[in-house]
């Protein structure tokens, strides 16, 4: 399902999705918030993004958004949207919403 709110100068862009949960008992016990998160990199896909344009961050599951002092995962998303190569990125996924 393609939007028209992508341009073809987002998808020329790199479709960034971060991923975490904050504790290792989240990773375990919520499977479902997992699921919807690496969802999202089928819904780049689906928007447009060539799959070698989407860069799925998930070296943070299961540590507490606290500090980044060990989220290296973290500081790999900051990098690739400080130049502002992300076509889309999510920082935090709150809800189990649908529209997701």
């Amino acid at each position: 399902m393609k939007s028209e709110l992508i341009t073809p100068s987002h998808l020329a862009r790199k479709a960034v999705v971060y991923i975490r949960q904050s504790t290792p008992h989240q990773v375990v016990s919520d499977q479902e918030s997992l699921r919807l998160q690496y969802a999202l990199r089928q819904r780049a896909r689906e928007l447009g993004w060539r799959e070698a344009a989407i860069d799925v961050i998930d070296a943070d599951l299961g540590l507490s958004g606290a500090s980044t002092t060990h989220r290296n995962g973290f500081k790999e998303f900051v990098v690739s949207i400080g130049p502002l190569i992300a076509g889309c990125c999510q920082l935090s996924f709150w809800s189990h919403s649908a529209k997701w």
